[in-house]
C-alpha cells in the first residue's frame, strides 16, 4: 500500500518555482493556508491551485485545479504541463449562434416551437401546429358566427 505525501520536497518546490519564474509567472513558495501540499499561483487574473501528488521516476506530479483544468481525480500534470496550463492564453468565447428564423417566436402558448415548425411558420404546417397547440391548451380562436 502506498503512502500519501505529507510535505512537498524542497527540490520540487524549487523546480516548480524556477519553471514558473522562467515563464514570467510570479510564484510565492508559501503553501495555501490550511494545507500541506498546495500552492496558489495567480497569473493574468486567473488563480490556479497546484497540489503535489507524488513523484514518479524522480519527477513530481501535480494536481492542477483552475480555469480550464480541473482534474480532481483525473490525470496529474508534470511541471511542464503546469507551466503550460498557467501561461496559456484565455480561449476565445464561442460566437453566439445566428438564429435562422429571427422573426418567428421560439415559444407559442408556453410550448417550445420545434425548429422545423419555425422554418414553416407561415405555411400550412406552421398553422396546423399552432392550431394543435391552441386546442391542447384550450385556447381555440372564437369561430362563432357573428350576427
Amino acid at each position: 500500500m502506498s503512502v500519501l505525501p505529507r510535505a512537498v520536497p524542497a527540490r520540487f518546490t524549487e523546480q516548480l518555482q524556477a519553471a514558473l519564474m522562467a515563464a514570467g509567472v510570479d510564484f510565492d513558495p508559501t503553501l495555501k493556508p490550511g494545507t500541506r501540499l498546495t500552492y496558489v499561483v495567480t497569473h493574468l487574473g486567473r488563480t490556479w491551485e497546484v497540489q503535489y501528488v507524488l513523484q514518479h521516476s524522480g519527477t513530481p506530479l501535480w494536481k492542477l485545479t483552475g480555469p480550464g483544468a480541473n482534474y480532481e481525480w483525473g490525470p496529474s500534470a508534470d511541471t511542464a504541463d503546469v507551466v503550460a496550463a498557467v501561461t496559456a492564453p484565455d480561449p476565445e468565447p464561442a460566437a453566439a449562434p445566428v438564429d435562422p428564423h429571427p422573426k418567428v417566436p421560439r415559444t407559442h402558448l408556453g410550448f417550445e416551437v420545434p425548429e422545423f415548425i419555425r422554418a414553416a411558420w407561415a405555411d400550412d404546417l406552421g398553422q396546423g401546429w399552432r392550431l394543435g397547440v391552441a386546442s391542447a391548451v384550450g385556447k381555440l380562436p372564437d369561430t362563432r358566427p357573428r350576427c
